[in-house]
């Protein structure tokens, strides 16, 4: 497997120094950048940002957006494209990581077990490689989490919104106090996870405290895709803050 890099970024800037080399598993939304922030504020040493890529690409992250707040957090994007057999790909490319980049440990920004496929897939893969998982979100209070990113300054804005919960209302919106309530009464009235672990939502984020420029949002489409609504053809830009 070959890894592909957006070589548009500094490499170097970012390996140096720390003892805990980490690569974080980026989605672009909410989950995988606030577990990103909190590996910085810990000291680790983030060496690049790294996203899977499975024959059908996720409608509700886009990689152009991806490769764009690779440019905006100045670190490095990495993206490996995965193929049946999932697994052994996994392992594959998550090995060739360690032994190219000194890779010790992989952080993501799951909250907890969705089924029994993604259950524990990334512990699991990771087995009797040498390299760490590390969850600093696992259980948390989804209301913390939420009003975390809000009251760090994080701008997160909705990509997909799926019925019956959500409607395209949704598509484009900013996660405030306003949503936040909203999500909170979904989650009392139905069931819905506030964080949209089981699929309700995705999020792209545009800025917080680990972004070194913001990235704006001129234009979009909100597409139907199924039961989905989906932010698209988005035209966005990086902005100095």
């Amino acid at each position: 497997m070959t890894l592909q890099n957006a070589k548009d970024v500094n490499f170097l800037s970012s390996i140096a120094g720390k003892k805990k080399k980490v690569a974080v598993l980026w989605s672009g939304g909410k989950d995988s950048a606030l577990a990103c922030h909190k590996a910085l504020e810990a000291g680790y040493d983030v060496v690049f940002i790294l996203t899977f890529i499975w024959e059908k690409p996720s409608l509700a992250h886009s990689l152009d957006l991806v490769k764009l707040q690779s440019k905006a957090l100045q670190i490095p994007f990495f993206w490996a494209k995965v193929t049946q057999p999932y697994f052994e790909s996994y392992r594959e490319a998550i090995a060739e990581l360690k032994e190219d980049f000194g890779i010790t440990a992989l952080l993501t920004g799951d909250i907890s077990y969705v089924d029994s496929f993604h259950g524990s897939w990334v512990d699991d893969v990771c087995k009797g490689l040498g390299v760490e998982v590390i969850k600093p979100l696992w259980e948390q209070d989804r209301s913390l989490i939420l009003q975390e990113l809000i009251s760090n300054g994080f701008s997160v804005v909705f990509s997909c919104a799926k019925q019956p919960w959500l409607d395209a209302s949704w598509i484009g919106q900013k996660l405030v106090p306003r949503t936040l309530r909203d999500l909170r009464e979904l989650s009392e009235k139905c069931g819905m996870d506030m964080c949209g672990e089981m699929g309700e939502y995705h999020t792209m984020t545009l800025d917080g405290p680990l972004f070194k420029y913001a990235i704006q949002i001129s234009g979009y489409e909100a597409d139907k895709v199924g039961n989905s609504f989906i932010m698209n053809q988005i035209q966005s830009t990086l902005i100095a803050k």
